[in-house]
């Protein structure tokens, strides 16, 4: 909800309001109960000095305005890390294994990798053999 700042003409009290959006040319004073004018400032840009005020307009608009957008890009950035150092990890077995077969284990938060070798493609191959060798069906 928008927030509105009113200005007492009696009592020279100022105010701010967090209200529904819609017309409020005027609102009750807390000091002296008066109905005061809303007061028009600057739209669209302030540095927000009140005291206990809302933080105002840096120039920086992710600081200004956050987003869904900006948290879901700090996850894709995590998680883009997370990749890259699994992919070093997964690079290095390989290496060490002279193999490019890896076999994974997911535990209880981790991963670990360890190299396959020549038994575990020639049992991927096997699989790959068979599953072409079915037998149609008949009809």
């Amino acid at each position: 909800m928008p927030r509105y700042t009113f200005e007492c003409v009696h009592c020279n009290a100022r105010f701010t309001k967090t209200l529904k959006t819609g017309e409020h040319p005027t609102h009750g004073c807390p000091e002296c109960g008066e109905e005061a004018p809303r007061l028009f400032e600057g739209q669209g840009f302030g540095f927000g000095f009140a005291e206990g005020g809302q933080p105002g307009n840096s120039g920086v608009s992710k600081h200004d305005n956050p987003t869904a957008d900006q948290a879901v890009g700090q996850s894709a950035e995590a998680r883009w890390g997370e990749l890259e150092a699994r992919k070093k990890v997964k690079d290095k077995v390989r290496e060490v294994g002279d193999t490019h077969a890896l076999i994974r284990r997911n535990g209880d938060g981790y991963v670990e990798y360890e190299a396959g070798g020549d038994p575990v493609l020639e049992k991927r191959r096997k699989l790959v053999k068979d599953g072409n060798e079915l037998p149609e069906k008949q009809a």
